[in-house]
């Protein structure tokens, strides 16, 4: 529909099969957005796919693959003809403490949450100039607070809110906005195995945090933001009084 605020954009969504990459979908769609999503698992994809009400590129691939970059870009402007935003939601958590990350780890966790941002940003950079368009960080608190046995992925995420206020350096005179949001706990699957239920329980709906990226990138362009924070009511972990 013409009246919703994302009207004609293109959307490249990463980790858009699950958590937050999905709720972000759904939300860009409800607003008019067309999609392009990407992940690992082509079943997920689809069955994300199938329940928007808009048109859906699916792309199954790995993020960190040498040319997957290039096809994400490649398939929005072929199918679209333009890409506007571009959401980083792919990532991994796990942790470890220091004497336990090894190269492997910390090069794995790196290579997703950050060099595969790099690498897609960099691609989309020339698409994003002729639409003055945007792009979403999906970084966390834990680029701003400290926790224990959380070296690589604190690294990862500091790493992200670096770049993405190098990218709002960069895009300002071609009017590309920058949009890093910083959630703390939110309840997807990469919690499985590591928060009982009685804490996700009380963590943040991927949905609500969907909501927060779609309602951002809606939002009046004269306005920049700086890392927003978004948190629980309280923290989940400790026990409710």
């Amino acid at each position: 529909m013409s009246g919703l605020p994302l009207h004609g954009q293109v959307a490249a969504i990463t980790g858009g099969g699950t958590g937050v990459g999905a709720a972000a979908a759904a939300s860009l769609a409800r607003r008019g957005a067309r999609l392009v999503i990407t992940g690992r698992r082509e079943d997920r994809l689809r069955s994300v796919a199938d329940a928007l009400e808009t048109e859906v590129e699916v792309l199954a691939a790995d993020i960190t693959g040498p040319e997957t970059s290039a096809l994400v870009v490649d398939r929005a402007i072929e199918q679209f003809g333009r890409l506007d935003i571009v959401v980083h939601a792919a990532g991994i958590f796990e942790k470890r403490p220091i004497e336990e990350t090894d190269d492997a780890f910390w090069h794995r966790t790196l290579d997703v949450n950050l060099s595969a941002v790099v690498a897609l940003t960099r691609a989309a950079w020339p698409a994003l100039r002729r639409s003055a368009g945007q792009v979403v960080l999906i970084s966390s608190v834990a680029a701003v607070q400290g926790f224990s046995d959380n070296t690589a992925y604190a690294a990862s995420k500091g790493g992200m809110n670096a770049i993405g206020e190098v990218f709002r350096e960069e895009g300002r005179a071609d009017g590309i906005r920058i949009l890093t949001i910083c959630p703390a706990q939110i309840d997807t699957e990469l919690w499985d195995g590591k928060a009982p239920d009685s804490v996700r329980g009380r963590m943040m709906r991927s949905s609500g945090v969907g909501e927060v990226v779609a309602s951002l990138t809606a939002s009046d362009r004269s306005i920049d933001f700086a890392p927003v924070t978004i948190r629980p009511p309280s923290n989940p972990w400790l026990a409710e009084v």
